[in-house]
């Protein structure tokens, strides 16, 4: 309940500055949440890709910011998404009172689900693109500021593909709160940067998210003291 009331504080209308000021809180967690591996393929672009350009010293200055600008485009686009739902669900159970005792078991739910996905071919696949920035560029590697952007925004949404049932959960279980992002991204740098992608880490993951969901379910004052 506790952590109902704390996104639906966050989510509180349609209203342009109450999803502004979300999307900056939302960027900002993300990028927090993202750092540890997200650095990694920035600086491989300012350090050896800028060396391939035409003009190296522009890329540096210009093209690694827009670089690092396609990867927050790419979680401003799934914080709307996130902020139209929740508003949405919201909304609705408010309209339908019944409704309103989903929400004690919407935490559980999105545990279990963020543990299935540990399992999935589509998480396999989107990790695999972010595990080696030498990888990723050798085969999606494009030139020019604008080219910049779009490989920002490409490695972005693999991050996304990656990992957007981890940002589920922290809204929606841990309402955005500091000691839930830290632990989120302590297990996704230990995934992309440390193990690798290696298939024990994630089914551990995902077996461990699984459980919690479950414990949640029983005793759900559990997450009072997360």
């Amino acid at each position: 309940m506790m952590t109902g009331m704390g996104v639906a504080a966050i989510v509180s209308s349609l209203s342009l500055p109450a999803i502004a000021f979300f999307e900056v809180v939302w960027v900002i967690g993300m990028a927090a949440m993202m750092f540890p591996a997200m650095i990694p393929m920035v600086l491989f672009y300012n350090k050896v890709k800028t060396k391939l350009e035409t003009n190296p010293t522009l890329a540096r200055v210009a093209g690694t910011p827009l670089f690092l600008a396609g990867y927050l485009v790419t979680y401003a686009l799934l914080g709307i998404g996130a902020y139209l739902t929740v508003y949405a669900a919201l909304s609705l159970s408010s309209m339908v009172p019944p409704l309103i005792g989903l929400s004690l078991v919407a935490p559980s739910a999105v545990l279990v689900a963020a543990g299935v996905y540990q399992f999935s071919s589509l998480k396999n696949r989107c990790l695999s693109q972010c595990i080696s920035p030498f990888g990723f560029f050798a085969t999606r590697s494009r030139t020019g500021l604008t080219g910049a952007f779009r490989m920002g925004f490409s490695h972005g949404t693999f991050c996304v593909g990656c990992c957007w049932a981890f940002m589920l959960v922290m809204l929606a279980v841990g309402a955005m709160s500091i000691p839930i992002m830290a632990a989120l991204a302590g297990v996704i740098a230990l995934e992309k940067v440390v193990v690798k992608g290696s298939v024990w880490f994630n089914r551990a993951v995902g077996l461990a998210l699984v459980s919690f969901g479950i414990l949640v379910a029983f005793v759900p004052n559990v997450l009072a003291s997360v």
